[in-house]
C-alpha cells in the first residue's frame, strides 16, 4: 500500500504536463491489494483535480482482453483523438 500512496503523492505534487489520460477498470478487480478498482478511482480523483483531461471507465469484469476490449476503441478516440490540450 505504500507504493500507491507514494505514486499518488508523486501524481499530485508534479508540474501539470500537457497530456490527456484514459483509465478503465473492472468492478470485479477488487480482490488484490492494493484494489486496482480503488486505486483508478483515487487516480482519477487526483488527475481531475490537477486539472488534467480524464476519461474514466469501469466495466463488469475482470482485468482480461476479453473485458477491455470493448472499452479500446473509446481510449484510442479519446487519446488520438484531434482536441487539443492547454498546457
Amino acid at each position: 500500500m505504500e507504493q500507491y500512496g507514494t505514486v499518488m503523492q508523486r501524481v499530485a505534487a508534479a508540474a501539470k504536463l500537457p497530456l490527456r489520460f484514459y483509465l478503465d477498470v473492472g468492478k470485479f478487480e477488487n480482490n488484490f491489494h492494493p484494489s486496482p478498482l480503488i486505486a483508478n478511482r483515487h487516480l482519477r480523483d487526483v488527475l481531475i483535480a490537477k486539472g488534467y483531461a480524464v476519461k474514466y471507465q469501469e466495466f463488469t469484469g475482470h482485468h482480461t482482453a476479453v473485458n477491455w476490449r470493448g472499452t479500446f476503441p473509446d481510449a484510442l478516440v479519446f487519446l488520438l483523438g484531434n482536441q487539443s490540450i492547454a498546457p
